[in-house]
């Protein structure tokens, strides 16, 4: 590796847990999205002017990639040969990334599409069996993990020049990178071979440094996104049998949360003022959205055309974007505005 890394755990203190009921989102509009022929629209990211990506189903089994802009106007497009095309994050510049699956579906690889529809397809080692991208920082590197027949998972960082860094969390049997801010700082989980001990979330550096993260008592503890200012949501699987949300800040203080009755929460994006938007799961087994404010109050975010709602992206203006479930099971994209 060119990059010297090292690891090091933080004192770690666990704020005091704040259990809120999650009322309702108030005065916020939702409008609902799809590319045309899609029997199911799932959009993942959205950037800083509105821009949304995402992939639609048709009814051929395949899956394809979607651009929608602020105007509503929506670009559809495959890198060549894939017949699955997963978008997983656009930046302020309107670039793409993703991964996609040929048609043998032996492996996947991963792709950039410029704002000008042009493709640079890759693959984070020659014998990587699939390369998955999570984002991209300010300076246009690239994110994200990758298997091949010998490791489970491990992280990776392709720079702007097409440079590819391989990384691992220490004696780790998965190293899943999941998120990367503007300043290059990746968030994740390292599971570890021990599996007596448990798995932790990570920091990685843009030098290459790494730093570990725990909820006391936590079987396991992962970082699932991050802001510009280092804040992370993520989620730790507790000695109760639930998971619950959680915040990291920059000085290392963890905060968890979950709205009222919740037995999965699972925070998906965070937003430069440190809202959260994500999932949770009560009784009725409905997947049903949230948003948490910086302060820790918490607002219920529901499709009011869904019976399950996933919000899955989230800009600084407060935008937010994901899909839901209709009543035939069909699952469309929105838009929810304040």
């Amino acid at each position: 590796m060119s990059n010297a890394r090292f690891f090091r755990s933080l004192p770690l203190s666990l704020a005091v847990i704040a259990l809120s009921a999650a009322s309702p989102a108030k005065a916020a509009t939702f409008k609902t999205f799809d590319p045309p022929g899609s029997v199911g629209t799932y959009p993942y990211s959205i950037n800083a002017s509105g821009m949304i990506s995402g992939t639609y189903e048709t009814s051929d089994g395949k899956a394809h990639g979607f651009i929608r802009a602020t105007d509503g106007t929506i670009t559809t497009f495959d890198p060549e040969g894939s017949i699955i095309t997963q978008p997983f994050a656009i930046d302020d510049n309107g670039r793409v990334t993703g991964e996609l699956t040929p048609h043998n579906r032996s492996r996947s690889h991963a792709f950039i599409r410029e704002l000008d529809g042009s493709f640079t397809v890759f693959d984070a080692t020659s014998g990587a069996v699939y390369t998955r991208p999570v984002g991209f920082d300010a300076d246009g590197n690239v994110a994200g993990s990758f298997t091949d027949h010998h490791t489970k998972s491990r992280g990776f960082i392709r720079s702007a020049s097409g440079t590819i860094t391989v990384f691992d969390y220490p004696h780790s049997l998965v190293t899943a990178a999941y998120s990367v801010n503007g300043s290059g700082v990746v968030t994740g989980l390292g599971l570890l071979k021990n599996f007596n001990k448990p798995d932790r979330g990570f920091i990685r550096a843009p030098d290459g440094s790494l730093t570990s993260f725990k909820v006391p008592d936590a079987l396991s503890t992962e970082g699932l996104a991050i802001n510009a200012s280092g804040t992370i949501a993520g989620d730790y699987y507790g000695k109760d049998s639930v998971t619950h949300g959680l915040v990291r800040d920059p000085d290392g203080t963890l905060t968890s949360f979950d709205p009222q009755g919740s037995q999965e929460t699972y925070p998906s994006a965070i937003n430069a003022s440190g809202t959260i938007v994500g999932t949770y799961q009560v009784g009725d087994n409905v997947v049903h959205g949230f948003l948490r404010k910086s302060d820790g109050s918490l607002e219920r975010l529901d499709d009011p055309d869904g019976i399950a709602t996933t919000p899955a992206g989230l800009n600084d203006k407060g935008v937010v974007t994901g899909y839901f479930k209709d009543a035939n099971k069909l699952y469309h994209g929105f838009i929810r505005t304040n």
